[in-house]
């Protein structure tokens, strides 16, 4: 069983590792889940315990066993691992064995390797953490992970602001200029690591998994996805389970069968206002990755244009501000969200 598997240091620090970024709400979390079906690899979603762990243990001069228990507790100041995650036994034993030249990225490693998963597993050998918001962080991540690889799932952009427009109370310019940018950033990883960056298409998955499953295997080195896609769907109550009400809404296409309706659900929903935005901002960039529009021709009023890039450049930088602070304040910034969260 995977709980009596222990992971010496030499394990960890040989089991590659690779970042799923870009855009939300392109099929990344159904990616994962069919990711994390295969029994040698371990595949998160959507924690940022990683930034906050980089601030509190980045200058870390030499591990200690008796900083085991408090590394789990700074793990959980991540809400999404406290109440979502949990561990195997041993993981508290195994921290306290690990040697003085343990590292911060050690340490990360080891958080992905030792937590349950709603599959059965046999002993880790990749590493998998899908995290659309560590776009903004590429850099920081190639300072811990300098082997680390990078993956996007790319989706036709006027589909994916439709996904986001239910669950979002953004604008939609605001959405589609996301898209863009958060694209535009996997670009230019791509140019200055070229051999460490790869894109899919969403709808490449949906109508020929079998190919698509290849050349990810290619890429990442993970092997027999495609064999493996269908038994997640063996586990759905567990998978559901990981969610609360909120997002089992939002990522139930993730516990279910592969749906071809998901491409091309704009045509129903998007207004010709909307449509005209989206396809605006985001073509003909969009092109280059085999989408086409639907109008000739777009014009974007220019002040509405710069609002919603003002907006989307706030919200960014208070990701940015927010994990580049101290260790002691996001301390206390968690405290805050986790009464907040308890209260509503």
């Amino acid at each position: 069983m995977e709980s009596r598997i222990k992971y010496s240091l030499e394990d960890i620090r040989n089991t590659p590792i690779l970042f799923v970024v870009g855009k939300g709400r392109s099929g990344t979390t159904l990616l994962s889940n069919i990711i994390d079906s295969h029994p040698n690899v371990a595949s998160a979603t959507e924690s940022r315990f990683l930034l906050i762990l980089w601030q509190r243990y980045k200058y870390m001069k030499e591990w200690k066993p008796e900083m085991a228990e408090e590394f789990i507790q700074n793990v959980q100041l991540d809400l999404h691992v406290k109440s979502l995650w949990s561990f195997h036994d041993g993981y508290l034993e195994a921290l306290q064995e690990f040697p003085r030249e343990t590292t911060v990225s050690d340490l990360i490693k080891s958080v992905y390797i030792y937590r349950k998963s709603e599959f059965p597993k046999e002993k880790i050998q990749f590493i998998v953490d899908k995290n659309p918001m560590y776009t903004l962080f590429v850099d920081r991540i190639k300072q811990l992970f300098p082997q680390a690889k990078f993956y996007r799932l790319m989706r036709d952009p006027r589909d994916n602001v439709t996904s986001h427009l239910r669950y979002n109370d953004h604008h939609y310019g605001v959405l589609t200029y996301k898209w863009y940018d958060f694209n535009k950033r996997v670009d230019e990883l791509k140019n200055k690591y070229p051999d460490d960056v790869f894109t899919q298409n969403f709808e490449q998955l949906i109508l020929n998994k079998d190919k698509f499953f290849k050349k990810f295997g290619e890429f990442s080195g993970i092997k027999n996805l495609s064999q493996l896609e269908e038994e997640r769907l063996k586990y759905k109550s567990q998978l559901s389970e990981k969610f609360n009400d909120q997002l089992k809404d939002q990522h139930k296409a993730s516990t279910k069968p592969l749906d071809k309706s998901k491409i091309g659900h704009y045509k129903n929903v998007l207004t010709a206002k909307q449509l005209n935005v989206v396809e605006g901002i985001c073509f003909p960039y969009a092109a280059s990755f085999g989408y086409f529009p639907e109008v000739e021709k777009t014009r974007i009023n220019p002040l509405l244009l710069l609002a919603w890039k003002t907006k989307h450049f706030y919200i960014n930088t208070l990701s940015l501000v927010l994990y580049n602070f101290p260790f002691s304040a996001m301390r206390v910034l968690s405290n805050f969200f986790d009464k907040k969260n308890k209260s509503n």
